[in-house]
């Protein structure tokens, strides 16, 4: 993992709300993976609040009467609207704005992005060639 930025966070409470609020403030640099043990469940929790931080902003959009604030939320929300998710395994790089998989998924596809969200244990040869493609600068985050 040579020049990438390591974090390691505690396993919060919900793990699909802690990572739809990290995945929006990341997804700003480019593409990002989540690597768990079971990607379609994940995929479907982690998605719900998304969508639920969606309708938030739409609350607040319609609670405001300035305009540069109305501008900036809307664009918020266009902006999460057009991030798309997949579970599916990728076949030669990642179409996904934000692709769920386990280890080996990535091993056999390794994937170029920005940002790589690891929520389970699996070997240290697994994780060098996962993060092999990652480009210098770039952020694994670990929840323990």
């Amino acid at each position: 993992m040579h020049n990438l930025s390591i974090m390691r966070r505690p396993a919060p409470k919900t793990l699909s709300k802690e990572l739809a609020q990290q995945l929006y403030e990341t997804s700003y640099y480019g593409k990002a993976v989540v690597v768990t043990d079971k990607p379609v469940v994940l995929l479907a929790a982690t998605r719900k609040q998304w969508l639920a931080q969606i309708r938030i902003l739409q609350h607040q959009r319609a609670s405001t009467l300035n305009t540069t604030k109305i501008a900036e939320i809307k664009r918020q929300i266009s902006w999460r609207q057009a991030i798309n998710f997949s579970a599916r395994p990728p076949e030669e790089i990642l179409e996904a704005g934000i692709t769920f998989g386990t280890a080996e998924t990535f091993v056999a596809c390794p994937p170029m992005c920005r940002t790589a969200y690891i929520t389970y244990e699996f070997s240290k040869e697994r994780l060098y060639m996962l993060t092999s493609w990652m480009p210098k600068g770039g952020v694994v985050i670990f929840y323990e």
